[in-house]
């Protein structure tokens, strides 16, 4: 599914990332903050409206609202989101609906791409499978959010999204169930999603509130360990993504701020 809210300057190239997959059997729901430019217009267009399964445009709550809904409303086995400035790599879905028929999997992820503001891929980030342990003691996910989709069985378990987050509600998700010993994850070697770096993306521009929330998080689940180990762990996600976080330090544009 897609959020967004005034999302005009992006939106046709999420959508044509979708448009353009070669697994056809999908079902897209767009959910539509009650945008005020033409973000609608857009979604309104036939080449558009045709592919759209639900529509949904009203006020709501932020975008955790919005994934709320659109989740209700979805019907399919699996389950992902991509923000409506954001783009998935045409194979991504044959790829992980592979990846989910090979095996017991409740949430298959891969690489992701960063792009500039024109869509250039800056650099890469790959994804790593590290068990529950490992990831509570690096308290963070090493993968990312738009290369990560889940089964709808492990979504109503973990009960879904927390809308008391505005602004890691995703994150606390995607923990719930990768902390969990019982859920098996499958890894795909490629990059499957792509995170747009521009001056309005809300992980560019609160990257403060983004990490007070994240401490909730860290809390809630209990989350941490001692700094040598949060160190080797971190140390092994940098040594595999040594090339693009050279790539990153070099980039003279719009970049996420790390505290």
């Amino acid at each position: 599914m897609v959020p967004v809210y005034n999302g005009a300057a992006y939106i046709q190239e999420t959508l044509d990332s979708i448009f353009s997959q070669t697994y056809p059997h999908y079902e897209l729901i767009v959910v539509d903050g009650g945008s005020t430019d033409n973000t609608m217009q857009i979604l309104s267009e036939e080449k558009n409206r045709s592919h759209i399964k639900t529509l949904i445009s009203e006020k709501d709550e932020g975008m955790y609202d919005a994934l709320k809904k659109g989740f209700e409303r979805a019907t399919g086995d699996y389950m992902c989101y991509i923000n409506a400035d954001d783009r998935l790599l045409p194979w991504s879905l044959e790829k992980v609906a592979k990846k989910f028929s090979e095996g017991n999997y409740s949430i298959v992820f891969g690489d992701v791409n960063y792009i500039n503001e024109t869509g250039e891929i800056i650099y890469s980030y790959k994804g790593v499978n590290f068990g529950p342990r490992a990831i509570r003691r690096l308290r963070r996910v090493p993968f990312a959010q738009q290369s990560s989709f889940w089964t709808r069985s492990i979504y109503e378990e973990k009960g879904g999204i927390d809308k008391s987050y505005r602004y890691s509600a995703d994150s606390k998700f995607l923990l719930q169930v990768c902390l969990d010993p019982k859920v098996k994850k499958g890894y795909v070697p490629l990059p499957l999603g792509e995170f747009r770096m521009h001056s309005n993306s809300i992980s560019v521009s609160l990257t403060d509130k983004h990490q007070a929330e994240h401490d909730r998080v860290e809390r809630e689940l209990n989350m941490g360990g001692s700094k040598l180990e949060w160190a080797f762990y971190e140390m092994i996600t940098k040594v595999k993504n040594a090339g693009g976080i050279y790539k990153k330090l070099t980039y003279k544009g719009t970049r996420i701020r790390k505290n």
